[in-house]
């Protein structure tokens, strides 16, 4: 049975993903950082259906408390099979107003707490020759002008390349990693003009669904050949940003 760390649990995907993998028996560790409602209606849901997990309230953007989540998911678990890290808020404004203070905090919850998680769960991970999915997004390998989010964009391009030396540098120790890159993801309560808006961009004539990129994650840690690593992978319906 896998033991999973899902970090950002309670966001639509990381619900998504967390439901997704629950098909086949594992243990959830469950990461969040605010909005203690949502992330205990996901556990209720788990409960029902008789899956292990544990909520565990932290801010990533500090290394120390990474470090003790992976401590106490250990004590907690005893083993880290698979690391998902699914924190990333993409924020929507002008490079031209963007604040320094802006900015560190786009590359400081989009990039740094991705590696800070990888860096504290790589010794447990090695051992159970395990997997790591980051998330970036979808057209995150053609570099270009992303002046209305330049701050997410930077910080997301940084975990794909983040995630291609990871994949490098563990392959020899038969630990996988690789990255999801939605499109535009139906995400929270958006309205059917909203819907309409996001569908006329996107060549597929909808946006992905949460539900989707849970079973891209699944595939990935159930299904996925065992030499898959250092992927990028595209769910959106031929879309790119």
């Amino acid at each position: 049975m896998k033991t999973i760390l899902i970090t950002g649990s309670n966001s639509d995907i990381g619900i998504a993903v967390a439901k997704a993998l629950s098909e086949q028996p594992l243990q959830l560790a469950l990461q969040y950082y605010s909005n203690h409602s949502k992330a205990s209606e996901l556990q209720a849901w788990l409960d029902a259906k008789n899956v292990r997990s544990r909520l565990f309230q932290c801010d990533l953007t500090k290394s120390e408390q990474a470090e003790s989540l992976i401590a106490q998911t250990l004590s907690e678990f005893g083993a880290i099979d698979v690391l998902i890290n699914v924190v990333g808020p993409f924020v929507y404004k002008n490079v031209l107003d963007v604040t320094p203070q802006e900015w560190f905090d786009d590359i400081n919850l989009n990039l740094h707490t991705c590696f800070y998680a990888c860096h504290y769960a790589m010794d447990e991970l090695r051992r159970n020759q395990g997997q790591i999915i980051n998330f970036a997004f979808s057209g995150v390998e053609n570099i270009k002008g992303w002046p209305m989010s330049a701050g997410y964009c930077a910080a997301k391009t940084g975990v794909a390349a983040l995630t291609k030396s990871l994949a490098v540098a563990l392959a020899p120790h038969k630990v996988r990693v690789n990255a999801i890159c939605p499109g535009l993801v139906e995400e929270g309560h958006i309205s059917a003009e909203e819907r309409q808006q996001m569908a006329s961009q996107i060549p597929y004539g909808r946006p992905v669904h949460p539900d989707e990129i849970g079973k891209t994650a699944a595939w990935l840690v159930w299904n996925s050949p065992e030499s898959m690593t250092g992927s990028l992978i595209t769910v959106a319906g031929a879309w790119e940003y």
